[in-house]
């Protein structure tokens, strides 16, 4: 694509509008904005937006850039697919490309999106769908809702979505590479989900990228739920159903709440409740969580009875903590039902308090540890502490985690000692490993290579240059001082753009008498430094010229290294 696009796109959007779809940004100078990285852990914001010059730069983890570059990152998508989602947002109309040289993720948006298009047509108007659209209705589903959802039902037909994908154009290798129908032993293609009520799965974008199918009918040979396959668009674990429509609501509330079921998402949404998103039968995956950390850090999760205490579960909680998630665990009262669609249903208010009653991570996991335990027999007291120690060894606090251990040794009528002594003996074998907390990083959408470290003459010299970008009169000062070793700001792109955020960040609020100081001191820092560099080369120098025995070249030498002596 030609960068004359890229740059419509670019002065058709403001970079700080873009990234405050993605990140929390505040005010940090005239005309910049900071938050914390989505690309490293921090707790500190070092991340910046500079909206005068239309760029951001992460001052933590050195990765900078324009608007396509963070959509980039973010997304995971490569230049032309970032700069498609940005010219669609801008109302820019990128040269158009014939079809078949369109991406492949592109073509199976396409042809999900036909599907998707089928299923919810049949739902509505076909006579065959009739126990379908009773099954929906009596889930209390509206017709807004079916069409907000795009709802649809897959007929109980070997080959009914394939006649009407071919007639569509579809080929059938695309058929089978989207994931919507198998290939026959008997040669030809036939369709993967028959009689099923079908729940089309939207990736963060909108794209429909695949389908969950519900059975409708009572077999129990048949699975209750059926997916489509791992394809080039759909990864079950990158995907949060129904991302696409929260988000927005999720960052406003700074909250998004995880649940299990598509059903327990819908019913959310169609009472007002629409920051609830779902891991479809899955333990929160490290990339789901990325998903999320771009909305919010607060999580409050909704588990079926069943997932409770499980080992994938936990995994998932160990993952979000490791990524410096807020977690609270949210319990139904036995009166709301099995799940938050019948809490919902039952009265939205059950589900509202449910929400605002969430536990704290720990103290859900110390309710949960004496399930299934016997807290009065030794064996049920050891199962016991040995989960809960294994989570304790994580609370930094000694005041919070000695409350931890009273309260345990109260509950099982054991001395506080004991169980101290069993922690420590805990920290040196490998127990309570499902409850470790992993130093995972926010997953990044590309792949990051490692920044060298910067010398505090790197740092010294962006500082002195940071000063000069915002008052050039100040230049002679440096030059006087500096002399020989004067450097002008650089006037390359990359390195330019990060020294104005810098130049914003630390010294757009000083007087003109503190940035003075402020270059005097770093331009002496400057001069001390080149000169102690300079010492060294000469003295190595020296040594190679002594080595050969010419002295004409030592005396050379030792002049000029006794100059930069008499002129520190």
């Amino acid at each position: 694509m030609a960068m004359d696009s890229a740059d419509q796109v670019k002065a058709a959007l403001d970079v700080a509008d873009v990234v405050a779809e993605y990140l929390t940004l505040k005010p940090a100078g005239s005309g910049s904005f900071r938050a914390c990285c989505p690309f490293h852990q921090e707790k500190t914001p070092s991340f910046y937006v500079n909206r005068p010059r239309q760029t951001w730069h992460c001052f933590g983890c050195n990765e900078g850039g324009d608007l396509i570059s963070f959509v980039q990152r973010m997304e995971g998508l490569d230049f032309p697919e970032a700069l498609q989602l940005l010219a669609d947002k801008a109302g820019v109309k990128l040269p158009q490309f014939d079809a078949r040289a369109s991406s492949d993720k592109k073509r199976l948006h396409e042809v999900n999106d036909l599907a998707a298009r089928f299923f919810h047509a049949q739902l509505l108007q076909a006579v065959v769908a009739a126990h379908a659209r009773e099954y929906v209705k009596k889930r209390g589903l509206d017709d807004l809702t079916i069409d907000i959802w795009r709802l649809g039902y897959a007929p109980e037909s070997w080959d009914a979505l394939a006649n009407a994908l071919k007639a569509k154009d579809v080929t059938e290798d695309e058929m089978i590479r989207a994931g919507l129908v198998q290939k026959s032993d008997r040669g030809g293609v036939y369709d993967r989900f028959r009689n099923r009520l079908m729940f089309p799965i939207a990736d963060v974008h909108g794209n429909i990228v695949g389908f969950t199918g519900r059975i409708l009918a009572d077999d129990k040979k048949e699975a209750k739920y059926v997916n489509t396959p791992e394809t080039a668009v759909y990864k079950k674990s990158n995907v949060l159903y129904g991302l696409d429509k929260a988000k927005g609501h999720i960052k406003r509330q700074d909250m998004a709440v995880i649940v299990e079921g598509n059903m327990d998402v819908i019913g959310s949404h169609q009472f007002n409740f629409q920051n609830v998103v779902c891991s479809s039968g899955t333990a929160l995956t490290i990339e789901q969580l990325g998903l999320l950390k771009r909305f919010t850090a607060n999580l409050a999760i909704a588990f079926d009875a069943d997932s409770a205490g499980n080992a994938a579960t936990i995994r998932g909680l160990d993952l979000a903590r490791g990524l410096d998630f807020n977690l609270r665990i949210i319990s139904l009262p036995p009166e709301a039902g099995k799940d938050p669609d019948d809490a919902v249903r039952k009265d939205p208010g059950l589900w509202k308090q449910a929400i605002a009653d969430a536990l704290p991570v720990i103290d859900w996991l110390y309710r949960n540890s004496f399930r299934g335990h016997d807290a009065s027999k030794p064996e049920g007291k050891k199962e016991i502490a040995k989960s809960l120690l294994a989570e304790f060894k994580h609370i930094a606090d000694p005041v919070e985690r000695d409350a931890w251990l009273n309260r345990l040794a109260k509950d099982l009528d054991v001395s506080t000692d004991s169980l101290r002594e069993a922690m420590r003996g805990a920290a040196n074998r490998d127990v309570g490993a499902r409850h470790a907390l992993p130093r995972a990083t926010p997953a990044s959408p590309l792949p990051q290579t490692a920044t060298p470290a910067k010398t505090r003459l790197d740092e010294t010299r962006e500082r002195y240059w940071a000063i000069l970008f915002l008052k050039p009169e100040l230049e002679a000062l440096a030059k006087s001082i500096l002399d020989e070793y004067y450097q002008p700001v650089p006037s390359q792109d990359d390195l330019l753009n990060y020294i104005a955020v810098l130049a914003d960040r630390e010294f757009q609020d000083q007087s003109l008498e503190t940035l003075r100081r402020e270059l005097e001191q770093a331009s002496r820092s400057l001069r001390d430094m080149r000169n102690t560099e300079r010492r060294s080369q000469l003295e190595h120098q020296m040594r190679e010229a002594e080595r050969t025995g010419d002295q004409n070249r030592i005396n050379d030498l030792l002049a000029q290294f006794n100059a930069l002596k008499d002129n520190p």
